[in-house]
């Protein structure tokens, strides 16, 4: 995990706690890790928009052809 790593790392130079939970903190802004739930909260609100058709959207998402991706399955790290 990320974030846990990026603690124990830091934690591990003698960085006070404060700096250590910081920097944990600070790795999950990246996409690939604590934004990914920014993205799939994105992709709701998206589906809701278009009128809550959920099929509709994951035929928008198998499409090879169309931009829409289905979030918040599988790990990207």
């Amino acid at each position: 995990n990320c974030s846990t790593s990026t603690v124990r790392l830091v934690g591990s130079s003698l960085a006070n706690l404060f700096a250590s939970i910081s920097a944990g903190i600070s790795a999950l802004w990246g996409e690939r890790h604590g934004g990914a739930n920014q993205k799939v909260i994105e992709m709701l609100e998206q589906i809701a928009a278009d009128g809550g058709n959920a099929d509709r959207f994951l035929e928008k998402a198998k499409d090879r052809n169309d931009t829409a991706r289905l979030m918040g399955f599988g790990h990207p790290v």
